[in-house]
């Protein structure tokens, strides 16, 4: 079995365009699936144009092999609409076994690759936000690339507890980036995080046009590319 790197990319806090860089690292980079585990919303199956098959909580609900769509020949995505159908069906009594879930899937990921003889080397892990610390301590001890991401919060005077929650989600993070910035805020961003990405305008929902307003920003695509060689390199 080839060599497999996982990479979950984790926030705090909804809407910090976690999604968005996930999508933009798996497209940039390729030779990647990308596991659309954010069971709160689904937004990489939409992204991706995922059609409504059994995605990665499938073998979890009912045995079954889930499917595994391709975007081109280097880029597969694992849908996640029946995970987000599951939990708005029953709310946080399932998000228990979905973390557990997650991790038996990081297990898995080099069997499960090597079963679809794809060229895939790369598994990024979209979750939602405030995935459980002790998951991601367990994510990080099992080899997940932790990414963690942020937006202007993080720039802001916050209190206490929110700089306490910061500190410790932080601590399970193999790279941080701050993101959805101004240009001004760029500067003040790079102290505090290794990785910072401006605000830009984003036309179409999809996978393609997300992937390509951002990088066609030079900053942006410095940014993502200090993520890709991270990632490589760990």
């Amino acid at each position: 079995m080839r060599p497999i790197r996982a990479v979950t990319v984790f926030s705090l806090d909804g809407g910090v365009g976690k999604t968005t860089i996930a999508c933009t690292l798996a497209v940039a980079k390729g030779f990647t699936m990308i596991i659309d585990a954010d069971w709160e919303k689904a937004d990489i199956s939409q992204l991706f144009r995922a059609p409504r098959k059994p995605g990665w909580l499938a073998p979890f609900i009912n045995g079954s092999r889930p499917y595994v769509h391709r975007v081109n020949p280097m880029l597969y995505v694992v849908p996640g609409y029946d995970a987000a159908e599951f939990y708005q069906q029953h709310g946080e009594d399932v998000a228990g076994e979905y973390h557990q879930a997650l991790l038996e899937w990081i297990e898995a990921l080099p069997r499960f690759v090597a079963s679809l003889r794809i060229p895939v080397d790369t598994v990024i892990i979209d979750t939602p936000a405030a995935v459980r610390l002790d998951a991601l301590s367990k994510l990080q001890s099992a080899g997940s690339f932790n990414l963690f991401v942020a937006d202007r919060r993080l720039l802001s005077r916050i209190s206490d507890v929110k700089a306490e929650q910061y500190r410790r989600y932080m601590t399970y993070a193999a790279l941080a980036a701050v993101n959805m910035l101004d240009r001004d805020e760029l500067k003040i961003a790079r102290k505090i995080a290794p990785v910072a990405l401006k605000r830009v305008r984003i036309g179409e929902y999809y996978s393609e046009t997300v992937a390509g307003a951002i990088l066609r920003d030079r900053d942006n695509r410095r940014a993502i590319d200090v993520i890709l060689a991270r990632i490589k390199t760990a």
